[in-house]
């Protein structure tokens, strides 16, 4: 694999950083870019010691002129954008009313929006090299509704409709662009939630037919997949990767029979 590549976010720990150690060593050169510009650092260094091309970019994809500089610093270190890989996301697990209108801007803005930025400022440096791929990540709470989760699952939904129209929408211009939708995946980010209740792992565990989490690279692999020539007629595609946790639902009184 020799296209460019630039995360906008999070790609300094989780799903990010595994995805961009993982084009690294695919032979793509990689903007990592993470709002923590100490852990993108990190993984930039991790690669150029494996004998990759990686460059570090503080970034907060609430902030629209940092997504231009981004893809600005890719076509930079590279000479062009083939791929964008659009990771970051948060949660703020509150109903509705319980939830301030602040906070339910946020998660909107960092998790939805800063698609919207990126693919704008992405697309015509795709375009000029003949097309790209573009992968969004998603959530199985934008395919079912999470509980407590109404911005975190309103916006994870707008992930997978947005995905979809830009498919259609930039087919012609040899523009392919789909999304994974995650599981329960081991990341730092969850695993602090993890450590505010102590039941917590253990009964999410439980609703998964698999009875684990995703670790990090079981989401970056087939993230990875749909942006690579092996997926060249796939646009529009939703994949959902959850070791079955929405594939259907179980009746006790079966498993007793």
């Amino acid at each position: 694999m020799r296209p460019r590549f630039s995360p906008t976010s999070a790609a300094g720990a989780g799903i990010g950083r595994s995805i961009a150690l993982d084009l690294a060593r695919r032979g793509a050169a990689v903007l990592v870019t993470d709002r923590s510009p100490a852990d993108a650092r990190q993984v930039a260094d991790e690669i150029d010691a494996a004998g990759g091309r990686a460059q570090a970019l503080q970034l907060d994809v609430k902030d629209a002129q940092g997504i231009r500089d981004a893809v600005d610093a890719t076509v930079a270190l590279a000479g062009g954008l083939d791929l964008l890989f659009n990771v970051a996301g948060i949660n703020i697990p509150k109903n509705v009313e319980m939830m301030e209108e602040d906070e339910w801007a946020s998660v909107l803005d960092v998790n939805l929006t800063s698609i919207y930025r990126s693919a704008k400022h992405a697309i015509p440096q795709m375009r000029r090299r003949g097309g790209g791929a573009i992968v969004n990540v998603a959530s199985i709470a934008g395919v079912l509704a999470e509980n407590r989760c109404g911005a975190y699952s309103a916006s994870k939904g707008g992930v997978v409709l947005l995905t979809r129209n830009m498919a259609m929408d930039f087919a012609r211009d040899n523009i392919r662009v789909n999304a994974v939708c995650p599981g329960s995946t081991r990341t730092p980010r969850t695993e602090g939630y993890w450590r505010n209740s102590p039941t917590g792992k253990s009964e999410m565990a439980e609703l998964c037919p698999m009875k684990r989490s995703a670790e990090p690279e079981e989401i970056a692999r087939p993230a990875i997949f749909l942006a690579s020539a092996d997926a060249s007629y796939i646009t529009g595609a939703i994949l959902v990767v959850d070791g079955g946790m929405t594939a259907g639902f179980r009746i006790p009184t079966f498993d007793r029979m």
